[in-house]
This record gives C-alpha cells, sequence and structure tokens, in this order.
C-alpha cells in the first residue's frame, strides 16, 4: 500500500468538513497536563550516535528479580520460542480471512487449538483471543447468549481486571452481574455461598483457580453446585497449574478461559498477551473468533482450512457474536511452541516446581517476627498472601534497593486486606533469591 502525503488544500479541506479550525482540535478530549508541551527534538544522528546515545539511556535501567505476579509472571522462556517465532514469515502473521490462505499459519493455529484441548480437557478451542479478561468477558457473553438467562455470578477472588472488563463489556446489556464476596478462612468461595447465590436466572457461575490471591478452589464442589441449578460454570484457570492440578474438563465445567501469557511470553509492561477459550462440544457455534479445521483435499494431501468464522463482524456484521477480528496469531504461536518444547511430563515437572519453590518461601516468610499468613489450611499454586505489622513502604525501599520487585501490596483490593503483600514466587526465583529476601523483611 503506497503512502499518500496531504498538502495544505486537503488539510483545509478536511478540517472544514470536521468543523475545526486546526488538528489541535482533534485532541481536546485530553486533559492539558497530559499533553506534550514541547517535543524539543533536535537534529538527526548518524547510526553510530544514536547507538551510543541508546545504550547510554538502557544503563540506567535495573533488572529487578520480580517477586510480584498478580496475572503477569516472570517465567523462563526456552530458546525453542524465539527460534519459532522469529522466524521471518511469522513475524506479519495476522489473522487469515480466506479459508484456503496462509497454510503455515493456519496448521500453526490449529496445532495450538489442539493442544489448548488436551490441556483443559475440553473438545473445541478458538483460535486464541486478546488476552486472559477479554476471554472472562467472552465467556459471559457466550453463556449470556446460550442460556437466554440475564445473570452472572462472578467470584470476588477473581482478577479485579477480569472482573472490570466482564463490566465493561455487559455495561449496555440487561445483564446483572452478582459477586460472591463472603470468603472463607481459607481464602476460597464456599459451596453453601455458592449455592445461596444461585437462582433460575444465573446463567453462568465464573470462578477463577487458583484465585487472585493465589488461593487453590475445590473447582469439582463448586461446579457440581452450578451443574444441579441448570447453569454454566466457567473455570478460569493458570495454564501451568493444570500440569499437576485437574483439567477444567475433568470437573464438568462448560468453558475454560485464561491468560496465555505465561506460555512463552514475555511480560513486556503487561503486554502483548493472548487469551484462551475452549469449550465443550454443544457450544462450540456460540463461540467468539474462529475455528481452524484439519481436512484434505482432491488428491488426498493434508490440508488446513478456517472451518468456522462466520460469527465474526466482518461477514455478520452487527449480529456477530463478538467484534474480536484477531487470534492474537504471534503470541498464541509462542503458547504452542512452548506447549510443544515442555511436553506432557516437563509440564507437570515444571508446575511442581513453582508449588515447591513458592511453599519453601512461605514457610520461610511466615516465620519472620512480623508477618503471619492470611489465610490458614489453604492450597496455593506460586502466589501467596502474608499479613505484616511492618512498613510496608519501608519493606519496598529496602527490596528494591538489593535488586527485587516487591511483592504487591493488597491495601486496595479490599479494607480487610490492609497490610497485606502477595508473594509472587515461579520456577526463576532461587533459593539464593528466596533467602536474600527473607533476610530484608527479616531487617526492616
Amino acid at each position: 500500500m503506497d503512502y499518500i502525503s496531504q498538502n495544505q488544500k486537503d488539510k483545509q479541506e478536511m478540517l472544514k468538513v470536521l468543523g475545526i479550525a486546526n488538528t489541535e482540535e482533534l485532541f481536546n478530549v485530553i486533559a492539558e497536563n497530559c499533553k506534550a508541551k514541547e517535543l524539543n527534538i533536535s537534529g538527526g544522528q548518524s547510526e553510530q550516535e544514536l547507538l551510543s546515545a541508546f545504550k547510554k539511556l538502557a544503563s540506567k535501567n535495573k533488572i529487578l528479580a520480580s517477586f510480584r505476579g498478580a496475572g503477569i509472571y516472570d517465567h523462563y522462556i526456552p530458546s525453542l520460542v524465539g527460534e519459532i517465532t522469529g522466524r521471518s514469515e511469522f513475524w506479519t502473521a495476522y489473522t487469515p480471512y480466506q479459508p484456503e490462505a496462509s497454510q503455515g499459519t493456519l496448521q500453526a493455529i490449529f496445532e495450538y487449538q489442539s493442544m489448548i484441548c488436551a490441556l483443559t480437557a475440553m473438545d473445541t478451542s478458538n483460535a486464541s483471543l486478546y488476552d486472559g479478561a477479554s476471554a472472562a468477558a467472552e465467556a459471559a457473553l457466550l453463556a449470556l447468549r446460550v442460556s437466554g438467562k440475564n445473570k452472572i455470578l462472578v467470584s470476588s477472588v477473581l482478577h479485579p481486571e477480569y472482573l472490570q472488563t466482564i463490566k465493561t463489556y455487559l455495561e449496555n446489556s440487561k445483564a446483572e452481574i452478582v459477586t460472591l464476596n463472603l470468603l472463607s478462612s481459607g481464602g476460597n468461595i464456599e459451596k453453601g455461598t455458592l449455592c445461596a447465590a444461585l437462582d433460575d436466572d444465573t446463567a453462568a457461575v465464573i470462578i477463577q483457580s487458583p484465585n487472585y490471591l493465589g488461593v487453590v478452589e475445590d473447582m469439582e464442589a463448586l461446579s457440581s453446585a452450578v451443574k444441579e441449578n441448570n447453569s454454566l460454570f466457567v473455570a478460569v484457570v493458570n495454564p501451568i497449574s493444570l500440569g499437576v492440578f485437574k483439567a477444567p474438563g475433568e470437573y464438568g465445567a462448560d468453558i475454560a478461559v485464561g491468560e496465555g501469557q505465561i506460555l512463552g511470553n514475555a511480560m513486556g509492561f503487561g503486554g502483548a498477551t493472548f487469551g484462551f477459550m475452549a469449550v465443550k462440544k454443544e457450544l462450540e457455534w456460540k463461540m467468539p473468533g474462529r475455528i481452524v479445521g484439519q481436512t484434505t483435499d482432491k488428491d488426498g494431501n493434508r490440508g488446513f482450512v478456517l472451518t468456522l468464522q462466520s460469527r465474526e463482524q466482518h461477514i455478520r456484521r452487527e449480529k456477530a457474536t463478538s467484534n474480536i477480528c484477531t487470534n492474537a496469531a504471534l503470541n498464541a504461536l509462542a503458547g504452542c511452541v512452548y506447549l510443544s518444547g515442555w511436553g506432557s511430563e516437563g509440564l507437570k515437572k515444571l508446575a511442581e516446581t513453582n508449588i515447591a519453590k513458592a511453599r519453601y518461601a512461605f514457610n520461610k516468610i511466615k516465620g519472620i517476627e512480623g508477618f503471619k499468613p492470611k489465610f490458614e489450611g489453604f492450597a496455593f499454586f506460586n502466589e501467596f498472601v502474608a499479613e505484616t505489622q511492618k512498613d510496608i513502604k519501608k519493606l519496598n525501599k529496602a527490596l528494591i534497593k538489593n535488586g527485587f520487585l516487591p511483592p504487591l501490596d493488597l491495601s486496595d483490593f479490599g479494607k480487610q486486606f490492609k497490610g497485606c503483600l502477595m508473594f509472587c514466587v515461579t520456577e526463576q526465583r532461587t533459593k539464593a533469591e528466596i533467602d536474600k529476601v527473607v533476610e530484608i523483611l527479616a531487617k526492616v
């Protein structure tokens, strides 16, 4: 596509049609204190000067060992992932719109779907979504479409940004979102709490496990309660945790969704990521996005096609099941390569390592004077909450000074979490790093 510049005459005609005097008026919605007053762009530099300037700037960065999770996690990315995703034919891989196009991209998506189905023990996966939050919101919309009911029950320990996204998606609908606020002493949703909230108008119940606070929910018990009410059960899961925990399909979930960042994608300040969604077979026609299928051509050769894309806005306009028209192909490919590399046994060992290291840190931290576990008798994956009497600002300052990204202060999550810190320990953290953090926490 050629770049076509506009001359002053063209610009004036456009401004006249828009009814404004200059291009600056296009940005009046932005607060003045958020606008750059002057860019102060100097003259051009040579490549050598520019590289030198960037190296000097980059040297100011401080790499911190992360003890914070809350949705985006520091997991090791095997070299295999970059070796595949770095190939030039994948760099520009965008969602294919024609069924017969881009056999390589279609095959990659098909393999990805197959792995998500195997991981979640569900029947059908789509070709990925933007992120875990939008996947959860799309699951709510799917449940409303299928059931004809108007109420969505959401766990209070669902990731708060997921809940916010669900509310945004349903803002202009007639749907009612009810938050299950009561937690047990173990930090999980009790079956009795859920049963009391269920009624005939409940379309779906959305439960995250491990939940936002790292606690593993009794998904089997919660799912059975939802089934007895003839509602849909939506499981929001950590894909690496499925290396050891029961898969959603094994405890009767109707829809499984989650965040794919931890499958071979860098943290990248919160993006870019991908969300995954898998469903029982009877729900596949109502899913958002695309499904790639495997077939044979007239000569019997294996081939791949876009089996289902008629649910999307570029075909069905306002009748589409979703406005999502991308499948985050490159990020999902990274997830596919990551899962291929680990394999089922490797993923199990990886999950066990996360649990073991987090448990080691938990046992050390709860032994520090001024610290105690927020919850009792609970199972967790790689996150846990500790309550402290110490000054959290001083703790954080000391940790950063020593090269550690501090745990998350949960004060904003609710009044009952004032003075609480949520620690995250993945396979990336070494015993020496954990011991050093414990030493710092004890000294402050």
